[in-house]
């Protein structure tokens, strides 16, 4: 369960609450101070909760910090509480830090909002890896790691706090379109061209099974549409009947290997059993020939079809009447839909679909046919897929222009903070945080 949850928090709850500040300020011999500045001072527990979201990270991923890595983690805590205390001072000469109980009680309204939604998210992406978690267990869990509905709300109060700072010393602050695009350059296109322009698995993982955001597409996909053929029925039914007979060898297979592991753990004579082991997995392979060789069988029974589909082609049918009237996979028809995304590099497809695919050197051609457990597969050229920098479309392009704005003011932010620090006497103990990964 842990595991399945450090994920989750990971993608649902720790990165909008890495800025948490405004901590409650009274002193507790159980929770000292760590952090003072001027007037505002925040507990070790709100550092320490600071730094659980990276030790979560590293526990999902199965690493381990080095010490190096720690102290960097730890110092870029304390800088970024440092700067939000300064803010908070600054807010306080100002008398703008207070929020009124109207206001309160839209962050409390927004706070909890949001706290159910990341318990929902939580709760129903666990349940897709498995059924034994309860709803007490992610409350319980979400409160021991301080996901509370509080925290929420102290995120919000942060929020609105470096809002009213933005404003008050920031809003002279404007970008020019040049700006934009270095904005969008440094930060987006570079690292995702550095990422992606020559990692074709790496952008299929993360951006086309996974569905991350992705400003650069490797150069070299092309989109194509699949007529997926079903077997000929006495094809079918002796595939199938391979398939059970699969089963029942792989499964005496199994049994094999286990008592050879067993008797090798027992230190016992191993040499009748390995070659046990050994005739069930040749016969699990011979399977396996025979059932790609029946496969190929079904290629002279629809050797029509597959040249009544080329013909057709030839003669100006649409690919899309074509895969409405023989294919069984119909994600793909429409006009409207350009076809999935093939590349040379992929690994996300056979090796005999690559060779089929790959001989089809002009848009508009069809494959030779391969065969798998769905059917036999003619691939279909529909056309080039553009590559390299994305292209904004003009919502994503305002929203650009906004977050630059955003990000140049906390620019100037971070140098008004390095200037006005000075001015406060800070103290730091940090030698209570752990890294209990």
């Amino acid at each position: 369960m842990k595991k399945i949850l450090s994920i989750f928090l990971t993608l649902c709850v720790a990165i909008s609450l890495l800025p948490v500040t405004a901590w409650a300020e009274a002193e507790d011999e159980n929770d000292p101070v760590a952090i003072r500045v001027g007037e505002v001072s925040y507990p070790l527990s709100l550092v320490q909760f600071s730094i659980d979201p990276f030790v979560d990270i590293a526990d999902a991923a199965d690493e381990t910090y080095t010490e190096e890595q720690k102290q960097e983690i730890l110092q870029k805590t304390k800088k970024r509480l440092i700067g939000m205390a300064v803010i908070e001072n600054k807010l306080r000469e100002v008398g703008k830090n207070d929020f009124t109980e109207d206001e309160m009680d839209i962050m409390r309204a927004q706070a909890a909002s949001q706290y159910e939604q990341a318990w929902q998210q939580i709760y129903q992406d666990s349940k897709k890896y498995t059924t034994d978690i309860s709803e007490l267990e992610i409350t319980s869990w979400m409160t021991e790691k301080g996901y509370t509905t509080e925290a929420f709300l102290r995120e919000l109060e942060a929020s609105e706090r470096e809002s009213r700072i933005l404003d008050l010393y920031c809003s002279d602050v404007s970008v020019t379109d040049e700006d934009v695009q270095r904005y969008y350059q440094e930060q987006f296109l570079d690292p995702d061209r550095e990422k992606y322009g020559n990692d074709v698995p790496c952008y299929e993982e993360e951006v086309l099974l996974s569905g991350m955001n992705a400003f650069y597409t490797p150069e070299g996909y092309r989109y194509i549409k699949n007529i997926l053929l079903a077997y000929p029925e006495e094809i079918a039914s002796q595939l199938a009947a391979i398939q059970m007979e699969g089963k029942k060898t792989i499964n005496a297979m199994k049994k094999a290997y286990n008592k050879l592991a067993e008797a090798a753990a027992a230190g016992q004579e191993l040499t009748e059993l390995k070659a046990a082991y050994d005739q069930k997995l040749a016969a699990v392979n011979a399977l396996e020939d025979r059932y790609r060789e029946k496969e190929k069988d079904a290629l002279p029974l629809l050797a029509d079809t597959i040249a009544s589909i080329r013909e057709q082609l030839k003669s100006g049918i649409s690919i899309e009447t074509l895969l409405k009237e023989y294919s069984l996979d119909q994600q793909q028809t429409g006009s409207d839909k350009p076809g999935a995304l093939y590349h040379p590099d992929s690994t996300l497809w056979p090796q005999e679909a690559h060779d089929v695919i790959d001989a089809v050197t002009e848009i508009g051609g069809l494959s030779e046919p391969y065969c798998d457990q769905m059917g036999v597969h003619l691939i279909y050229y529909a056309g080039n897929a553009p590559g390299g920098e994305r292209i904004l479309t003009a919502a994503e392009r305002l929203q650009l222009e906004q977050s630059a704005l955003y990000y140049y003011q906390l620019q100037r932010l971070e140098e008004l903070i390095s200037v006005w620090l000075p001015a406060y006497e800070v103290y730091t103990d940090l030698s209570g945080i752990h890294f209990d990964e």
